[in-house]
C-alpha cells in the first residue's frame, strides 16, 4: 500500500548516491530506437512527469475542500529522478559528440577548399599545357615545311659562284643600261648586274619587274629559263676570257677595281 503524506509526515530523505553513484540505466522508452524520440522529448518527459507528481503532492497536502487526490508514492519520484539523470547523461554524451561533429565539419570544409584550389590549379595547368601542345604542333609543321622547301647545297654553291663578292661596279664603269652605250665586253664581270640580281629563286626565274609595275589579272606564269648545264661546271673558270674573236668596241673605258678612289 502506498504511503500517505500529510502536513505532519516528514518527507523521505533521498540520498545523493541514488542519482550520483554512476550513470543509471536509462528507462526503456529512452533506449527505444524504433520511435526515434528527439533529445528535447527525452529531456522533457521526466520533467513533465516530475511536474505532474509535484502538482499531485501539493494538492494532497493542501486543505481538503472536496476529496483530495491520492498522494503519489515515493517510488514514482525515484523513477522520475532516475529518468531525469539518464536523460541528462545522454544529453552530455550528445553534446560531446556534437562538438566532435563540429570539428570534423570544419576539417571537411577546409579540405573541400583545398580540393577546389587544387582543381583550379589543375584546370590552369591543363590550359597552359594545351597551349604548349598547340605551339609545339605549329613549330613541328613549320619545321616540316622548312625541310620540304630546303634548297640543296649544290644549287646554293652554284648561285654563290654566279655572284661575286662585289655588289656594284667600279666607280669609272659606265652604266650599260642607258641607251646608246656600247655593248659590254665579252667576259664575265666580277660583279652581278641588275638583271641578274632581279632574278628570283636563286637566279632560276625571269627578272622581277620594276617598282610599281603591274600586269593584268589572269596572266600566265612566267616561264623560268632553263639553266645552262655547261655553265660553271666543275673545273671551269668563270672569269676566263671568251676564246672567240673580240669585236671592235666603239669606245673604250678604263676598268679600275679600286672601290675607294678617294683614299
Amino acid at each position: 500500500m502506498a504511503q500517505q503524506f500529510n502536513r505532519h509526515t516528514p518527507a523521505p530523505s533521498i540520498h545523493p548516491t541514488a542519482s550520483t553513484s554512476g550513470p543509471p540505466p536509462p528507462p526503456p522508452h529512452v533506449l527505444s530506437q524504433d520511435e526515434g524520440p528527439s533529445m528535447s522529448a527525452i529531456l522533457m518527459a521526466p520533467l513533465n512527469e516530475l511536474q505532474a507528481l509535484a502538482h499531485s503532492l501539493f494538492l494532497s497536502l493542501s486543505p481538503p475542500q472536496n476529496k483530495p487526490p491520492p498522494t503519489p508514492p515515493v517510488s514514482a519520484f525515484l523513477d522520475c529522478d532516475t529518468a531525469l539523470a539518464a536523460a541528462i547523461n545522454l544529453a552530455y554524451v550528445h553534446q560531446t559528440k556534437q562538438r566532435k561533429i563540429d570539428v570534423l565539419e570544419a576539417e571537411i570544409l577546409e579540405l573541400d577548399a583545398q580540393w577546389r584550389e587544387i582543381c583550379d590549379e589543375l584546370a590552369t595547368g591543363k590550359q597552359e599545357l594545351e597551349e604548349l601542345i598547340e605551339e609545339g604542333d605549329e613549330r613541328i609543321k613549320a619545321i616540316d615545311a622548312a625541310k620540304k622547301a630546303s634548297i640543296p647545297y649544290p644549287e646554293l654553291l652554284q648561285y654563290a659562284q654566279s655572284l661575286s663578292a662585289f655588289t656594284s661596279a667600279p666607280p669609272n664603269m659606265p652604266d650599260m643600261s642607258l641607251p646608246g652605250q656600247p655593248p659590254p665586253p665579252l667576259f664575265f664581270p666580277p660583279f652581278p648586274n641588275e638583271e641578274k640580281m632581279r632574278r628570283g629563286r636563286l637566279n632560276a626565274e625571269a627578272p622581277l619587274g620594276l617598282a610599281g609595275e603591274t600586269h593584268s589579272v589572269g596572266r600566265p606564269p612566267t616561264v623560268s629559263p632553263k639553266m645552262d648545264t655547261t655553265h660553271n661546271i666543275p673545273g671551269a673558270n668563270p672569269y676566263r676570257q671568251d676564246i672567240r674573236a673580240p669585236q671592235a668596241p666603239t669606245s673604250t673605258f678604263d676598268f679600275d677595281l679600286d672601290l675607294n678612289p678617294d683614299l
